[in-house]
């Protein structure tokens, strides 16, 4: 149940059919950069908040270090298409005579824990069903102050409930989201857009010894690479058919 919550959550996936009309013998100038949105979640409690804080930068760098070793070496490869990797993902382009055809943005939103974004849609369908109870209870009862009571409560219990799934994803499983948006510069419109939300990636993981798979950080990586693997052969699929 709430891993299709989740899905639910995240459908995002965008698909535009031969967004480019350029000439064949011209290349496409593809900009990418890689960022993460995560937010820390799992908690070494023999560490200080400092020291949890370092070992989470920790893994998100490593993890964008990953991605970009992933996407060197399986990006699709064509005569018409020329890759240009951006530092940041601040939107400034490199200074020269550059013009970019498409830009393509690679989102870690979840490193060990559910994205952000899909808990606070998660925890905010709760909170107006929990207003909505609420009015029910203060107008059955002719007492708002029970109805208020009833709201408050529905939202705690909301609250609690969704950091609760966050805590047991993060401790029980090695969640990973990745996100990737490709955008026509020009038009400044999406032309693709996936996301993928891993849990765990048991053909990798047998393949190590017993303290390994027991590792939080090597369960993480295992994650993240059954992720790239999904999100990079759609992005792989969609620039082989619509823009190839």
């Amino acid at each position: 149940m709430v891993f299709s919550l989740l899905l639910l959550a995240g459908c995002s996936s965008i698909s535009v059919t031969k967004p480019l009309a350029s000439e064949e013998d011209n290349p496409v100038i593809i900009d990418y950069c890689i960022e993460s949105s995560a937010e820390m979640n799992i908690i070494d409690k023999s560490l200080t908040g400092k020291q949890n804080s370092a070992r989470f930068s920790a893994r998100i760098e490593n993890a964008i270090n990953d991605i970009d070793n992933y996407f060197e070496a399986n990006i699709v490869t064509s005569p018409r298409l020329e890759f240009e990797k951006l530092s940041t993902c601040n939107g400034t382009l490199p200074s020269g005579d550059y013009n970019p055809d498409l830009n393509l943005t690679v989102n870690v939103s979840g490193y060990g824990s559910i994205k952000p974004k899909w808990k606070r849609i998660l925890i905010g369908t709760g909170a107006v069903e929990a207003v909505v109870q609420g009015l029910v209870v203060g107008s059955a009862t002719q007492n708002p102050w029970l109805g208020i009571a009833v709201s408050t409560e529905e939202m705690t219990s909301e609250y609690l409930t969704w950091n609760g799934v966050d805590w047991l994803l993060g401790e029980t499983y090695a969640p990973v989201t990745l996100e990737g948006e490709l955008t026509d510069v020009k038009n400044r419109k999406v032309i693709w857009r996936d996301s993928y939300f891993v849990t765990d990636n048991d053909d990798e993981l047998a393949k190590l010894s017993s303290a390994e798979k027991k590792d939080k950080s090597r369960q993480l990586k295992a994650s993240l690479h059954k992720a790239e693997n999904k999100l990079f052969s759609q992005l792989n699929a969609y620039l082989s058919k619509q823009i190839l």
